[in-house]
């Protein structure tokens, strides 16, 4: 049995983090002659505005964020009529103008990069942003705060694009940090884009360092994180007697669907040196402890993990 099923389920996952570097390669098809618009409207919960935006031909993005940001009120399209609001943060300023109506607002917006900003991070040695990365910076919000975060915890220097990544996905200076508390840094941007998109935290990543499995890679935690793999998971399948599992186990069990149920189920049936791999391998055919008894009063006797397999096959 491979790690098909987690590799798949891993990749699944890191595709989501890809969203915002897409995004910002799309931007790259537009420019500062493009127009903006605009829809803003008050989201389920009523706390937070919904500003979509749509710029060029193709390119279309949403966020969310607090009236103060907007420096708007809560109620501001509670009244029909004109309505202005501006987001200004380090990467660039967005200017936004239009009219209310039904508690939705739509209208144009200009933007303008921040040169100052943009020096910076030329300067940092990461490259000048063109207009549609600006653009984008300033959406996520990234800040020099987290470009100097980055530089602080020893990462490789970041892409325009991996910025934009990070800051899309709430990778604060103080997650980094607190990653780093734990004794703990992916070795690369990528993998550090896909901790966050998984909310892989200190606590997750510190509790995994010390649940028994030796010395864990970032792809392994990643991995064990996208298939669901927890210290609970973890005890659980040693509580039910399987003796060794490593990080690769653990995610072929999970993948598969072998819970400590299952795993108590078999041993308790004869096998108390099962191991991962073959548990794996009945589970993926669908043995269940009911196969093992069929096999028995069929004559099979003291069947064997391979034996349990072939029985269920071929009883298909």
């Amino acid at each position: 049995m491979n790690r098909t099923l987690a590799v798949i389920a891993s990749l699944a996952l890191f595709a989501t983090t890809a969203i915002a570097g897409d995004r910002a390669r799309d931007r790259d098809r537009v420019n500062a002659s493009d127009p903006i618009g605009f829809k803003l409207e008050l989201e389920a919960s009523g706390s937070r505005f919904q500003l979509s935006l749509s710029m060029g031909r193709d390119s279309k993005s949403s966020t969310q964020l607090g009236a103060s940001q907007l420096g708007l009120d809560s109620n501001a399209l509670d009244r029909s009529g004109p309505v202005r609001f501006t987001l200004a943060r380090e990467p660039g300023r967005l200017d936004c103008a239009g009219d209310t109506a039904k508690r939705i607002a739509t209208g144009d917006c200009t933007f303008t990069p921040a040169t100052e900003f943009s020096r910076y991070l030329a300067g940092r040695g990461i490259g000048t942003p063109s207009f549609g990365q600006s653009f984008d910076l300033t959406l996520v919000g990234a800040d020099k705060a987290l470009v100097d975060a980055l530089a602080d915890a020893k990462y490789p220097r970041p892409t325009i694009d991996q910025l934009v990544a990070l800051a899309a996905l709430k990778a604060t200076p103080a997650y980094i940090a607190d990653l780093a508390g734990q004794g703990f840094r992916p070795d690369d941007l990528d993998d550090l884009i896909a901790f966050a998109a998984l909310k892989i935290d200190g606590n997750y990543a510190g509790a995994m360092l010390r649940a028994g499995l030796g010395n864990l890679t970032a792809k392994e935690l990643i991995e064990m994180k996208a298939v669901g793999v927890d210290p609970d998971f973890l005890a659980g399948l040693k509580h039910a007697g399987l003796r060794k599992v490593t990080a690769d186990d653990a995610v072929q069990l999970r993948a598969i669907g072998v819970d400590p149920a299952y795993v108590r189920d078999i041993i308790q049936l004869g096998y108390p040196d099962i191991t991962a791999d073959k548990l794996t391998e009945m589970r993926a055919v669908g043995v269940t402890a009911n196969d093992i008894r069929r096999a028995r009063k069929a004559g099979i006797v003291d069947p064997s993990p391979d034996q349990i397999v072939q029985f269920r096959v071929l009883r298909r």
